[in-house]
């Protein structure tokens, strides 16, 4: 982790990360909304844009309100889907507007932003759920926490151990530095290492498209990520709906969040503030995240 964290900072450091925000990207068209933006900037890293790094999760909501946002704002959002860890270290470093995490910011990223100058500030923007998928042809109807685990631990190795065919099972799990990878890690893993049988894949579509090709596999995602070319399972017997993720019964839920370097003003704090209003609810909604009311 901390050789990680020492390449994180390298980057970050480095003002050639600006070739890396290319993904997701959300452009004004025509001079009405050049001038909109022209007049609304406050103090954003870059002329005329609001920059969002981090989870690609956390990135699908932003990518989502900037199609909105770009018509009552007339502002440019780039979207880059790399991690919640590195979407922490490019606010800190200020390389962006908006940390997109699946997680809270550690005491150890707060200590470096105070090194740095800059001042956390979370904004709660939905609801959300870590769910368990498989290939549509597997015929178990859920898992408990602990069949998971052991799963992941490498105790069950062949899904008829479970009740389902009899084929290895292939794991799949996202990379360390995922808010995703971690929050599993806390929930279901606890102290139990991940099997070192575990192929590591870097964001939801590369989870979709191997267990869509893959029979045997497992894996993880976003509710935002679902779509029929996977199965997803219950978990101790409890559903993803909207109202047992709010309420916590279902036991993967997790919250999605945006940090910003202080308190938001002006284009930036109508961005992070949206998700509370009516056309933000609905597009939350519409997108498969459960949305947080204030």
């Amino acid at each position: 982790m901390k050789r990680t964290i020492s390449i994180v900072k390298k980057v970050f450091k480095s003002a050639a990360f600006f070739s890396l925000l290319s993904t997701g990207t959300v452009a004004a068209h025509g001079a009405d909304a050049v001038l909109t933006a022209r007049t609304l900037q406050t103090g954003l890293i870059a002329d005329n844009k609001i920059i969002v790094d981090g989870s690609p999760s956390t990135g699908l909501i932003a990518n989502i309100f900037a199609l909105e946002f770009l018509k009552t704002d007339g502002i440019v959002v780039k979207v880059n889907e790399s991690d919640s860890e590195r979407g922490i270290y490019s606010l800190i470093y200020k390389n962006c507007d908006i940390a997109s995490t699946t997680r809270p910011i550690h005491a150890h990223e707060l200590a470096e932003a105070k090194r740095e100058g800059v001042k956390p500030v979370q904004h709660i923007v939905a609801h959300d759920a870590i769910i368990m998928v498989v290939h549509p042809a597997n015929s178990l109807s859920g898992l408990t926490l602990d069949q998971i685990r052991n799963i992941y631990a490498g105790t069950y190795t062949n899904w008829s151990q479970l009740g389902g065919p009899n084929r290895p099972i292939v794991l799949l799990q996202r990379e360390n530095a995922s808010g995703t990878q971690e929050t599993f890690r806390d929930i279901v893993m606890g102290k139990s290492p991940i099997s070192m049988r575990a192929i590591t894949l870097f964001n939801n579509r590369e989870i979709i498209g191997r267990i869509a090709s893959t029979p045997n596999a497992i894996g993880m995602i976003g509710r935002g990520w679902i779509d029929n070319s996977v199965k997803t399972l219950p978990v101790n017997g409890v559903d993803h709906s909207p109202k047992t993720i709010k309420d916590e019964s279902y036991p993967l839920h997790r919250l999605l969040y945006m940090y910003t370097n202080g308190h938001p003003t002006g284009v930036l704090k109508r961005f992070v503030d949206y998700s509370l209003t009516p056309e933000g609810q609905r597009s939350l909604s519409e997108n498969g995240f459960i949305a947080e009311n204030r």
